[in-house]
């Protein structure tokens, strides 16, 4: 069997942290599966803005800065569920934190699969090297570092 393709890859992402998401929203998942919901979505943005958006710049540049943008207003989200999932906090109080993150899955991921994802693999070896990337401890997307600087 092949590898997936990178569409099929960043695809399977988004399914999976969404599954995650709403699993905690609706009362069926549990603060660990939401932490690795969220793990996987931080993941994600790497894979996207260290190996996706740099491959793709020339083809889609504005597209990326949009997306880059929709990623800082999802990161503060996923810092406060992260800080509550660790504090053992219940889903009931991440509520409002969980909606507005993934609402805004809702509207950034289509963007993406759409815009991004289809022009994807037409670049060679981009699958591979999203196999291969790795999330560094401490990283931050790029909105959220273009702020502390």
């Amino acid at each position: 069997m092949s590898a997936p393709t990178a569409s099929a890859l960043l695809r399977e992402q988004h399914e999976a942290i969404d599954v995650g998401v709403q699993g905690a929203m609706g009362g069926s998942g549990n603060p660990q599966e939401l932490q690795r919901s969220l793990d996987l979505l931080r993941q994600h943005l790497h894979l996207e803005e260290t190996v996706l958006f740099p491959a793709l710049e020339g083809s889609v540049g504005l597209s990326i800065m949009v997306m880059e943008r929709e990623h800082g207003l999802m990161w503060p989200l996923m810092q406060a569920l992260t800080k509550a999932c660790r504090e053992g906090a219940p889903l009931e109080a991440m509520e409002d934190d969980l909606d507005e993150l993934f609402q805004l899955l809702q509207v950034h991921n289509p963007k993406e699969e759409q815009i991004l994802y289809s022009v994807a693999d037409e670049h060679a070896g981009l699958a591979d090297a999203l196999a291969a990337a790795r999330l560094p401890e401490g990283w931050v997307c790029k909105a959220v570092k273009g702020r502390m600087a």
